[in-house]
């Protein structure tokens, strides 16, 4: 566990693995309310061995604290960039799973030098307003701790007692943000490296037909389908995500 601190005191933490020398670049997000704890750790060994790969708690999240009392892209984005100067890595490869997807391709379109590749898994891209008002119903710290308990113990697990309901409105109000201000599609399709947009069968957050969409309109667009997954990272497996990241990432 190490952390880098961002210009206004922001505390990021991160864990590095593999050689730096003569080894490709991989990061790893996690998406909104997650943690480096809780997901790709089953990816961690595998990949090591393959690239110099980092990952890190987004603002706000885990153990990597949040100074400016707001969750903005822009900044959730710099503290990527800044992480990166900070360790040297001048060409990454990004694998981001939800919210970690779409700050991996916001970095894409702003420093394309930088990315070299982005696997985007469960990424929503496309916010309807019955979708934001579904999911500003949802992220109510009062209303999960009653009707989803389990989940907002976990929730106190990976962010802690005193930070959890703070970072669930936060959630809200960034992904309203999103909603008004985010991405376009004329603006992603800037992207210039390989995306992959990845996602479950099954998922219930993201339809097929959007993952299809983006994917066209990307230049260098791919769609990866995976049975029987869901939108929960806990219901994806290594197999056969794994194996698939590690020639995408090693060939763009």
């Amino acid at each position: 566990m190490s952390f880098w601190t961002a210009d206004d005191g922001t505390q990021i933490n991160y864990e590095e693995y593999g050689s730096r020398s003569n080894r490709d670049a991989l990061l790893l997000l996690p998406g909104l309310l997650g943690s480096l704890s809780s997901q790709w750790r089953a990816f961690t060994q595998p990949l090591a061995a393959e690239f110099r790969l980092v990952i890190m708690d987004l603002r706000g999240h885990g153990r990597s604290d949040n100074q400016s009392h707001a969750l903005t892209p822009e900044r959730m984005m710099q503290d990527i960039s800044g992480l990166l100067e900070y360790l040297g890595i001048t060409s990454i490869n990004i694998a981001g799973y939800d919210m970690g997807g779409y700050l991996g391709l916001l970095l894409a379109v702003n420093q394309p030098l930088l990315v070299r590749s982005l696997l985007m898994q469960g990424t929503k891209f496309y916010w309807k307003a019955e979708a934001v008002h579904k999911m500003r119903q949802q992220l109510d710290p009062e209303s999960m701790a009653v009707n989803v308990p389990t989940y907002a113990d976990q929730l106190v697990q990976e962010h802690g007692a005193r930070n959890w309901r703070v970072l669930v409105r936060q959630a809200a109000d960034l992904i309203g943000m999103i909603s008004q201000e985010g991405l376009t599609e004329a603006v992603a399709a800037r992207a210039s490296c390989p995306v992959v947009i990845s996602l479950g069968d099954r998922d219930e957050m993201v339809p097929l037909p959007e993952a299809q969409r983006l994917s066209r309109i990307l230049p260098k667009g791919q769609l990866l389908v995976l049975p029987g997954v869901r939108h929960s990272f806990q219901s994806i497996r290594p197999i056969p995500l794994l194996p698939f990241m590690q020639y995408f990432h090693k060939t763009a």
